[in-house]
């Protein structure tokens, strides 16, 4: 599917219905999300990313097509349960607007889960496609089916594959997936889960439990499943993984939906409880290996959820930047006013740093995606990686959707206008895959257990030893010596206790040290001005002067 050069029409549609110009609601409608988002471009040419095949398209569609209809939804056709036919007969469908379910298939026809599958493109194609859709709902949906087929495809056995697998490769109406692993008393705590697998006679296994927060349910027509082989033990060592479909082989559900969940903000994915009672499933590896499974596979969402929660970031942004040149106060646009420009160059700042960390962690990851239990260091690294990434990205992406909307002012608090709908779902990428105290206990772990930090300091020693900022140079090195105080601190008065402080640190020291190695090698004074300003603001908690505003702010003219 392409859409290039998609027009800019004097009216949009959302789930059928004239909703009037979204260019009054939008500001940035029919903007290309991934080719007019020059800072993306830059970072993916530094990093050697080559498959941007249908990228573009996807970015025309999104400003276009599926954040009108994104809009839509969210405040009109919020998906409802039905529960029970006029015949009486228990049916646990989710139904859902005409326009939300074709945008669904829209986005997967431009391959941001099927390509990873079939080795068109690798995982980076479809960790970027996050960034452009972004949209916390919708792209919730997508994630879950690219974790679905993922765990399948590398896992499940051959005849698992065969039968499943074809389905989220069709190009007509393909498989959507979820992960059902929350339980009422066994959130994070995996080695808490109470679903019990039992093994049938014919290999298959036979699942009963109830799953607390299960997003896409009622749309997903298969999942990837924790539960415990009986007899139940406690402990994460204990976990199985398992792939179940939504329908067993005579066409009968495979488990139910009690009902689905109020919440705050991502309205456009469902969010249910799930009863599962002789649900019909197939192991995923080993029993064994259950708990290296599910990790690997969350391990992909918490990607995702970095850089789409960046990708909200970057709307509130551009809504804000290009409000900002509209709206005037005192006799001058708001941009003209010294103290709006410097609130845009500091978020655009920590944006840009955050977003490249982001990208460099999805690589890491893509590059190590082939490897199993038991792991490389490479791996754990990249692990390492993705938990530091996570929450500096979900944190960036709340902080940033909320004073956007603070710099638009009561309009920005308007559930009529975006910026409220992006700030409600910025919220939940702080939760989602794990909260900031789960992901410190994680990082600590991979940090010290696996070793991973060290090497991660050592790596920073270097490239911090060539750069050619001698400024820079000297404050990120004093940066690095806090860090390793800290780790040191944390061994003797607890890991625990220091755990958070310690991701901070480092992952505003690693953001900040590959922003400045990027700044310098692009030639770009307004990005060496920019990485000065996060380092000094994120990092070192300094002030900014005028001079090094008005520099950094040359970067912020692409997206006028």
């Amino acid at each position: 599917m392409r859409l290039e050069g998609l027009p800019r029409t004097n009216a949009s549609y959302a789930g059928g219905r004239q909703t009037g110009r979204m260019e009054g609601i939008w500001l940035s409608y029919g903007r290309n999300y991934f080719s007019q988002d020059r800072p993306l471009q830059l970072f993916l040419e530094h990093l050697g990313f080559r498959h941007k095949g249908s990228l573009e398209g996807l970015g025309s569609y999104v400003s276009t097509r599926m954040m009108p209809e994104a809009y839509h939804i969210d405040r009109h056709a919020r998906p409802s349960l039905i529960k029970w036919s006029v015949r009486g007969e228990e049916l646990d469908e989710v139904l859902v607007s005409s326009g939300h379910i074709r945008t669904l298939y829209d986005l997967l026809g431009f391959g941001v889960v099927s390509k990873a599958l079939t080795g068109e493109a690798d995982l980076m194609y479809h960790f970027v496609s996050g960034y452009v859709i972004s949209d916390a709902g919708l792209f919730c949906s997508v994630t879950l089916t690219m974790q679905t087929a993922y765990g399948l495809g590398k896992y499940g056995d051959e005849a698992t594959r065969s039968a499943y697998l074809p389905h989220f490769l069709r190009e007509e109406r393909p498989w959507m997936g979820a992960t059902f692993y929350t339980e009422l008393g066994a959130g994070s705590d995996l080695g808490g889960l109470e679903t019990v697998a039992e093994r049938a006679e014919d290999g298959t296994w036979r699942l009963k439990g109830l799953k607390y927060f299960a997003s896409n349910a009622g749309l997903a027509n298969a999942a990837i499943v924790t539960a415990k082989p009986a007899p139940v033990k406690y402990g994460a060592k204990a976990v199985a993984t398992f792939f179940a479909p939504a329908l067993r082989p005579d066409g009968r559900p495979n488990w139910r939906l009690l009902r689905l969940k109020e919440k705050l903000g991502t309205i456009t994915v469902p969010t249910g409880e799930v009863e599962l009672n002789e649900t019909l499933a197939h192991i995923l590896s080993t029993p064994e290996n259950g708990i290296y499974v599910a990790l690997e596979v969350l391990t992909l969402a918490r990607i995702d959820n970095s850089l789409a929660g960046l990708g909200l970031a970057r709307k509130a942004l551009w809504e804000v930047y290009l409000y900002g040149h509209e709206r005037r106060a005192f006799g001058r646009r708001l941009v003209d006013h010294p103290l709006y420009l410097r609130d845009l160059v500091e978020m655009e700042a920590r944006l840009q740093a955050n977003l490249l960390l982001s990208l460099v962690t999805a690589r890491s990851f893509t590059e190590v995606s082939d490897e199993r239990p038991p792991y490389s260091p490479n791996y754990h690294a990249a692990r390492l990686l993705t938990h530091l990434t996570k929450n500096m990205a979900a944190w960036t992406s709340i902080d940033l959707t909320r004073y956007s909307m603070e710099l638009m002012g009561g309009i920005g608090f308007l559930e009529e206008f975006p910026m409220a709908k992006l700030h409600r779902d910025a919220l939940v990428t702080s939760i989602w895959e794990g909260t900031s105290n789960v992901h410190s206990l994680d990082m600590a772990e991979a940090f010290y257990s696996k070793e991973a930090g060290w090497n991660l300091l050592e790596d920073l020693n270097a490239r911090i030893s060539g750069l050619s900022d001698q400024e820079a140079r000297r404050k990120l090195s004093a940066a690095l010596e806090g860090v390793r105080d800290e780790a040191a601190t944390a061994v003797r008065d607890g890991v625990e206790l220091h755990a958070k402080r310690l991701l901070t640190l480092l992952g505003r020291l690693i953001s900040a040290t590959l922003y400045q190695e990027w700044a310098e090698s692009s030639g770009e004074e307004w990005a060496t001005a920019m990485s000065r300003v996060y380092l000094l603001t994120d990092v070192l908690g300094r002030d900014v002067d005028s001079d090094l505003v008005r520099r950094a702010s040359y970067g912020l003219a692409w997206m006028g």
